[in-house]
C-alpha cells in the first residue's frame, strides 16, 4: 500500500475485496474467521439456509450415521417453520445464525446489515429458548458491518475448508462429492439443506451426496461432530 492510500481509501478499495472473497489469500490474512479447527478425531458438516421442508430427510440420514452437525440457519426461515428449528436442536445438532434475510451484505448499508443480523438472533434464539455462539454470513462475504458486529453479538466467526458447491446450478450427486473429497480431521464442510436461495431442487443433490460422505468420514475413523462441539474440546485441551 502506498503511502498516499489513506484510511479511507483502503476502506473503500481493500476491504471490499477481501471480504467478498473470504477464500482468497487477502481475505483471510486481514479478516481471520474460523475455517479449520484443530481435531485429531473429528470433522464438522455444515448446513446453511434452512430450516426447509426436506429436514427430516437430512436429519434422517444423520440419525442413522450418528452424526452431530452445525445449521446455520436464516430467521425468516425459521419464523416460516418454527418447529423445525426446535427439531433440529432436539436432535442433538447445533444451531448457529446465518442471517435474517438471505442477502449480500456488501449489498446493504451498514444499518441494513446490523437489523438483519440482531433480527436473525432473536427470531433464532427466542424459538430456541437459548443463546447461539456462531455466525456464518450469507455466501461466506462479510461487511465491515457485519464483520464488526458480529464480534459485538460474541459470535465466533465461522466459514469453511471444503466448499461441496451443491448450489451451482450445474451441480450434480458426483460433482459434490468430488468437491468434498475425503475429509482430513478438523476441516469444515459447506453443504446446504435448502434451495431456498438457490437453485431449484439442488437439496435433492446434496441428499443424495450425504451417506456417501458420511461414509467417507466413517471410513477415516472420523466423528461428525458440529463445531462448537470441537471449539469447546480445543478450550479444554489448549
Amino acid at each position: 500500500m502506498s503511502k498516499a492510500m489513506t484510511a479511507l481509501t483502503f476502506v473503500r478499495r481493500v476491504l471490499p475485496i477481501a471480504y467478498s472473497a473470504p477464500a482468497t489469500r487477502p481475505g483471510r490474512v486481514l479478516f481471520r474467521a474460523i475455517t479449520r479447527l484443530r481435531s485429531d478425531n473429528a470433522v464438522a458438516l455444515t448446513f446453511d439456509d434452512g430450516p426447509d421442508y426436506r429436514l427430516d430427510r437430512f436429519l434422517g440420514l444423520m440419525e442413522e450415521a450418528r452424526a452431530r452437525v452445525t445449521f446455520f440457519v436464516v430467521g425468516e426461515q425459521v419464523e416460516r417453520a418454527p418447529s423445525k428449528l426446535r427439531e433440529i436442536d432436539s436432535c442433538g445438532h447445533e444451531v448457529s445464525v446465518h442471517c435474517y434475510r438471505h442477502l449480500n451484505h456488501r449489498q446493504l448499508t451498514p444499518k441494513q446489515v446490523v437489523e438483519d443480523m440482531r433480527r436473525a438472533r432473536t427470531v433464532i434464539e427466542e424459538t430456541l429458548e437459548r443463546s447461539t455462539e456462531l455466525f456464518r454470513p450469507p455466501y461466506g462475504c462479510f461487511s465491515l458491518a457485519s464483520w464488526l458486529e458480529a464480534d459485538r453479538q460474541g459470535w465466533e466467526r465461522v466459514l469453511w475448508t471444503r466448499d461441496s458447491r451443491d448450489w451451482e446450478p450445474r451441480a450434480t450427486p458426483q460433482s459434490i462429492l468430488d468437491n468434498v473429497g475425503w475429509p482430513r480431521a478438523g476441516e469444515i464442510l459447506l453443504l446446504h439443506d435448502s434451495d431456498r436461495y438457490g437453485v431449484p431442487g439442488s437439496w435433492q443433490n446434496t441428499l443424495e451426496a450425504l451417506p456417501v460422505i458420511l461414509e467417507r468420514v466413517s471410513a477415516r475413523g472420523l466423528l461428525a461432530r458440529p463445531v462448537g462441539t470441537i471449539l469447546g474440546a480445543e478450550d479444554a485441551n489448549p
